[in-house]
């Protein structure tokens, strides 16, 4: 128990100073980090605090299309997307896992942005379940191209002094993350954009990563030993605005699965995927439907995501599930 409210302490601590950081005041343009439809599939970038959660190695590639075949009246050609590359790796012996990804997203105005994450979580037993204590450390950058972008407004003294110039800049980005989980099911709150980084040309803030809060959950509802229930949700809050979203997946036979979600203000969702290789690799496709603002959007949206799992030190000692309607047998 000791050991217990020694680290409540320090992560009461490190909230605190974290958090302090997001209040600080910027009178800057809000920029929007791209989202994923099949978020619940890729942890690392959910929350850091998945980080070699329960002994899992993996490596994933994931990419999104975004209103495939839009075509815009005042960008250039191209499409806008968003594409994630990551690996996560335990080190069971001490309860730590660590993560690394990249992501990089692209729009036809010129204007892009990259984060690369370095992310590190410990593992602690609580009676039944697990609580995992997460942070992201990593760099954020942004590009911009303005012989690409055209402004929309004439004279705008934001815009006007970047025209024709290409420029880019890199900022350090923290996170934290915290998740409570238990064999069926996980609850967690993830803070991104602690310090709120801000991108500036000419000694002028353009646009700054303001922090975005959210806290999503996942259950396991095991009917058989081959069909599962699997239903997932998130609250985003960035800028003074909430994003709910959720849906459920079913699984079959620990091979196949599908589902949907919703968005809301925004699209319906279907999902599909498989597993193979003993369960070693996974593949999931989902298909958005834009419910608003349809008429200036192209109305679908494509996503893929590819999830191998890797060899690990815990994997070896580890039995397989024997799975009941009531519990997983480990």
């Amino acid at each position: 128990m000791p050991n217990v409210r020694k680290f409540c302490k320090k992560c009461l601590l490190y909230w605190v100073v974290g958090l302090s950081f997001s209040f600080f005041p910027f009178n800057v343009l809000a920029q929007q980090d791209p989202g994923l439809s099949m978020f619940s599939f890729n942890k690392m970038t959910l929350n850091p605090a998945f980080s070699g959660l329960n002994g899992e190695s993996y490596a994933q590639l994931h990419y999104r299309n975004q209103w495939t075949q839009y075509q815009s009246t005042y960008d250039g050609s191209g499409n806008l997307g968003t594409q994630m590359v990551g690996i996560s790796l335990p080190i069971p012996k001490i309860n730590i896992g660590a993560s690394l990804f990249y992501m990089s997203d692209y729009t036809p105005s010129g204007v892009g942005q990259q984060f690369v994450n370095l992310q590190f979580a410990k593992h602690f037993q609580i009676g039944g379940g697990q609580i995992s204590a997460g942070l992201r450390l990593g760099i954020s950058s942004k590009s911009f191209d303005g012989r690409v972008f055209k402004p929309r407004d004439a004279n705008d003294p934001i815009i006007d002094p970047l025209s024709g110039n290409s420029i880019s800049q890199s900022l350090p980005n923290i996170g934290l993350g915290l998740i409570y989980s238990k064999d069926n099911y996980s609850i967690g709150f993830n803070a991104d954009h602690l310090n709120s980084p801000s991108f500036s040309f000419q000694n002028s803030a353009f646009v700054v990563l303001r922090p975005i809060y959210t806290v999503h959950g996942n259950v396991d509802f095991v009917l058989s030993s081959n069909i599962e229930i699997q239903p997932f949700a998130a609250l985003r809050y960035y800028s003074g605005r909430f994003l709910p979203e959720g849906g459920s997946r079913i699984k079959l036979f620990d091979a196949f699965w599908i589902g949907g979600s919703y968005r809301w203000n925004d699209a319906v969702i279907g999902m599909i995927g498989f597993s193979a290789l003993k369960q070693k690799l996974e593949i999931g496709y989902s298909l958005d439907n834009t419910l608003v603002g349809a008429t200036v959007k192209a109305p679908l949206s494509h996503e893929i995501f590819i999830k191998f799992l890797l060899p690990s030190l815990k994997s070896s000692i580890k039995g397989i599930p024997i799975k009941t309607p009531r519990f997983k047998i480990l």
